[in-house]
């Protein structure tokens, strides 16, 4: 936790740095509906199969003093295994395929934010996201959040802004913790930063960390970081890493054994792990006023 907590210590200050150095007095995004899809995928065929599917999109609407934003996306990966058998003899036999195809990984996620600038470095927030991460232990897992924030840079080079508020949390486990309450207030603080390097590259990098009133150890962290390289006015190519911990994760169900190795068809409950990496490279489409 030490290590991981360092490094993002280590970050935000990178972070800082590069919103301090993109003060320059241009101007910013002209006013206006902005649209972005992004589609990454991975298969693999032959002797083993596996397929990953990820979808995102962000809608975003920017009026003279306030600005609306909603994303979404899914990541999905479906593995198949090939179990190969043979009957007849050892000069004469006919090779036997059996394949078993599960979902391996599985991802949805909906976030909504709507602020209003109450001056040029000011402004106050309302925002909402849902969750769904089964291999994760989360069912289900609704946030809400009203609460403000500062504008430190909005220019075509660098927007950086920080937020804080209070929240309250709605979730289901795949497996139910009867020591954890589901539903819980909490507070929430976070970073959002858009860099531009170079003409054509830019550096993203959110940090959201929300924590739980009713249970202080449980915190969570979605760390977000992101380098898209534009191709033309409308394509980017985004690879893009992001961190999921939480202190306290969710429970899972594993079979028992014996000490033979012997199932004993009982079953017992373990935290599953900290951290959760999803890596992305992914293809966007980008419309927007600067794209007509």
């Amino acid at each position: 936790m030490k290590r991981f907590l360092s490094v993002l210590l280590a970050s935000f200050a990178l972070v800082v740095q590069l919103a301090e150095a993109g003060r320059a007095a241009d101007d910013g995004d002209p006013l206006g509906w902005y649209f972005d899809a992004d589609l990454a995928s991975v298969w693999t065929a032959g002797n083993s199969e596996s397929n990953t599917l990820g979808l995102g999109a962000k809608l975003r609407r920017l009026w003279s003093a306030s600005e609306m934003v909603i994303t979404g996306g899914v990541t999905k990966t479906q593995s198949s295994l090939v179990t190969r058998t043979a009957t007849g003899t050892l000069d004469d036999f006919t090779v036997n395929e059996d394949k078993v195809t599960d979902t391996t990984a599985e991802l949805y996620f909906v976030r909504g934010w709507y602020q209003y600038n109450i001056n040029a470095h000011f402004f106050g927030y309302t925002g909402a996201d849902w969750l769904q991460n089964r291999f994760a232990g989360i069912d289900s897992r609704f946030l809400i959040a009203l609460g403000a924030g500062n504008t430190w840079s909005e220019t075509n080079r660098t927007k950086f802004k920080t937020f804080y508020s209070f929240t309250y949390t709605f979730q289901e486990d795949v497996i139910e913790n009867p020591f954890v309450k589901s539903d819980f207030p909490g507070l929430r603080l976070g970073y959002d930063l858009d860099h531009r390097l170079t003409d054509s590259t830019r550096f993203l990098s959110v940090l959201i960390a929300d924590f739980n009133l009713d249970n202080t150890d449980d915190v969570r962290l979605d760390w977000f970081n992101a380098l898209p390289i534009s191709i033309s006015s409308r394509l980017e190519l985004k690879p893009s890493l992001q961190l999921l911990w939480r202190n306290e994760p969710s429970l899972t169900s594993i079979p028992l054994l014996d000490s033979s190795g012997a199932n004993t068809g009982q079953t017992v409950t373990a935290q599953l792990n900290k951290l959760d990496s999803i890596f992305t490279l992914a293809l966007v489409v980008k419309l927007g006023p600067e794209t007509e």
